[in-house]
Order: structure tokens, then sequence, then C-alpha cells
């Protein structure tokens, strides 16, 4: 199989219907899975990802009941698939499911590691407010400073990398830190990183995961 997408998620029911449709429409010719990884949510998220499967072989759906966390579920997620590439998308649906036959063939043309971002030419941040996008700038210059991270989006939850890298460096990234593609990109030190440009999206139903106790992780996993 070509590719893996896992889409970690925690009382997404709302959203899910939507997320299968779009990979789905968009990886029409591409042989992939989407992987449902689900902390087992209050919603029961998991539980209308796996009647979605039932019609739909393309969709996979693991329900985590210990060890929770949106790292540890990536990290499950990727170590459970035997495609050539393994990628993260949000199930909130403001990652833009229309990039990824481009990331897919930046993978294929050999870069290392092909990251959706907002802050290259062609993207954006949407309806984000002023203080988000300084948060966001802040965090980015952190990360670029201290981790000495090219990327123009290292805050990034979107990417895509061959799973045979992934699994050389799997047993030494931290899984308790939130942004799992900081814990890659540092272990794994690419030479060729391939930024494709999306549009952040508004979420539409559920609730930002975003809150001071993931500052602090991602401070800490700084």
């Amino acid at each position: 199989m070509k590719g893996t997408i896992v889409s970690r998620t925690y009382n997404e029911a709302e959203n899910l219907p939507h997320l299968i449709h779009d990979v789905s429409t968009e990886l029409s010719g591409i042989d992939h899975e989407l992987l449902i990884v689900d902390d087992d949510s209050p919603d029961r998220t998991w539980a209308v990802g796996q009647e979605l499967a039932n019609d739909n072989p393309r969709i996979r759906v693991l329900r985590r009941t210990t060890n929770r966390g949106l790292s540890r579920a990536v990290i499950e997620g990727f170590l459970s698939s035997s495609s050539d590439y393994v990628g993260v998308i949000d199930a909130d649906l403001q990652h833009d499911p229309a990039i990824l036959p481009q990331m897919i063939a930046a993978l294929d043309a050999g870069a290392e590691i092909a990251v959706g971002s907002r802050h290259v030419n062609g993207g954006g941040t949407g309806t984000w407010s002023r203080a988000r996008r300084f948060q966001s700038w802040v965090a980015t210059k952190l990360a670029r400073t201290f981790l000495g991270v090219e990327l123009t989006d290292p805050m990034s939850g979107y990417f895509i990398l061959p799973r045979a890298d992934f699994n050389r460096i799997h047993k030494d990234l931290d899984s308790n830190g939130f942004k799992i593609l900081l814990e890659i990109i540092a272990r794994l030190a690419p030479s060729k990183v391939e930024e494709i440009p999306y549009t952040f999206r508004t979420r539409v139903a559920g609730k930002s995961k975003l809150s001071s106790k993931v500052v602090l992780q991602y401070l800490g996993q700084l």
C-alpha cells in the first residue's frame, strides 16, 4: 500500500464522516488507508469510525483506552502500518486534504518528509486573530532558534514521511510532546524537506485542543 494517513481523534464524531469523505475523494487514485486512532472518546468517535469502516475497506479504526495522548496515538498508528508512507492529518477539518496527493508526490520525487505549511507562499492561516498569529510566530521562532529547524511551519501537525525512516527513529522519540513533527524532525535530521502550501481552515464542530497545558508541553518539548 502506498500510504497510511493517521488521524488521531478525541470527541470528533461530528467531523469524522466529513474527514473520511474528503480524504477518500482526494486520494481516490492512490492506494491508501485512513487510520482513525481514537483515545476512547466520550462521544464515541471510535464507534462512528467503525460503522463507517464497515462500508469502506480503506478505513481502519484503533481504539486506545490507555496511555492516551496525541503523539502516542500517532506513533502507535504509524507502527501498525505496513504502507510505504505514513502521515498525519487532523480530524477537525482544518487541514486541507486537497494537498495530500502533492505531499505523496514530493516523497516520490525524493523528499525525506513533506509538510503542509501555512507560511510558505500560497499558504495562509485563514481566520486567525492577530493574537493567534503572534502566538504562532513566537512558537515558530523558538523552534527555529533552539532546534535549528529550518521549516517555515514547524508547528504544523500535517506531514508525511517514509515508514522506513520512521521505523529507524521511533525508539528515540519522546511521546510526551504535543508536536510530534518537531520530535521527528529533530531525530531524523532530514536533508530534503518539501513544504506544501495550504490555508488553515475554520473548525466546523468540536472544540480546539489548544490550551495552557498544551503550551507548557510545547515549551517542555523544546
